[in-house]
């Protein structure tokens, strides 16, 4: 089976968040994850975007995939707000 390769991409920071910058990503590349080595995730929002991360790697057909319905997605806590994109690599 065929996975695609994404980029997830912290956006935006609303609150009080001092886990996530604006700017930090790490990478899916053959179902694996890559965290650049200056760079780290949270474990909450990482345990957040996983089931969307697992969706989007599975090639679909064009126009019927996760990434094709949204490219972004919140950290789940209300205090501090994140915003990750979530971008196919090519």
């Amino acid at each position: 089976m065929a996975f695609r390769d994404l980029r997830v991409t912290c956006v935006k920071v609303e609150g009080n968040c001092k886990s996530m910058k604006v700017g930090t990503c790490f990478y899916v590349r053959n179902a694996k994850l890559e965290i650049p080595s200056d760079e780290s995730i949270c474990i909450f929002a990482l345990g957040s975007i996983l089931q969307p991360i697992t969706g989007a790697i599975i090639q679909s057909r064009k126009g019927k995939g996760l990434l094709d319905l949204l490219q972004e997605w919140q950290c789940p806590d209300p205090f501090g707000k994140v915003i990750f994109k979530i971008e196919e690599i090519k």
